[in-house]
């Protein structure tokens, strides 16, 4: 099928309308959840774009006229009003609370543990379950790999099982993340006492 940019647009602000204003908001929460849980950080962009491309390829062109099923399944939808601006906020408010929930801590024995280095912090908005899931998603590292997890303004330090030490190293060092190119190596001895757990 021919990429019909136009007819995309269309069904693309088709969906943000019906999300912003006809939307079960508890309902699409769950989902949001699945999809958060299911589809790593890495993948949810191409994913989302999928998921539009899918919905573009079996949606008419918004000027022909609709069967009566998609009629009335879009006047149900438009039945459903929820203030979903007011979701989203509550939603991004909990994400930021339960980021440490998230990422429970995983004790490794310091003798079979290394203290990793890496050149991204806080100033990147930077969260331990996004490092978790950097680390497992470009290494072979399991969550039971990966140790404390502390966040500074301006880089982290991470503690790993010693044997993915040098794996997670290679996989993530030059790996660009938010526009940065990441510098990972071992974490030289603590000097400052200004390292705060996340």
């Amino acid at each position: 099928m021919p990429f019909d940019k136009e007819k995309a647009k269309e069904n693309l602000r088709d969906i943000l309308d019906r999300m912003q204003n006809n939307t079960d908001a508890v309902l699409l929460h769950e989902y949001y959840k699945l999809y958060k849980k299911e589809v790593s950080v890495f993948r949810r962009s191409f994913a989302a774009a999928w998921l539009f491309m899918h919905y573009d390829e079996i949606t008419e062109k918004p000027n022909r006229p609709k069967s009566a099923a998609q009629s009335a399944a879009h006047s149900a939808a438009s039945k459903v009003k929820l203030p979903f601006s007011k979701f989203q906020k509550a939603e991004r408010k909990t994400d930021e609370e339960n980021t440490e929930k998230q990422s429970v801590v995983v004790s490794i024995p310091e003798e079979e543990s290394k203290k990793l280095f890496i050149s991204i912090g806080k100033n990147r908005r930077l969260f331990p379950r996004e490092i978790i899931t950097m680390i497992m998603t470009k290494t072979s590292a399991a969550r039971e790999d990966i140790g404390i997890i502390r966040i500074l303004d301006n880089y982290s330090f991470v503690q790993v099982r010693d044997t993915k030490a040098a794996e997670i190293i290679d996989a993530l060092t030059g790996f660009r993340f938010r526009g940065r190119t990441l510098n990972v190596n071992y974490a030289k001895p603590k000097t400052s006492e200004n390292e705060t757990e996340n």
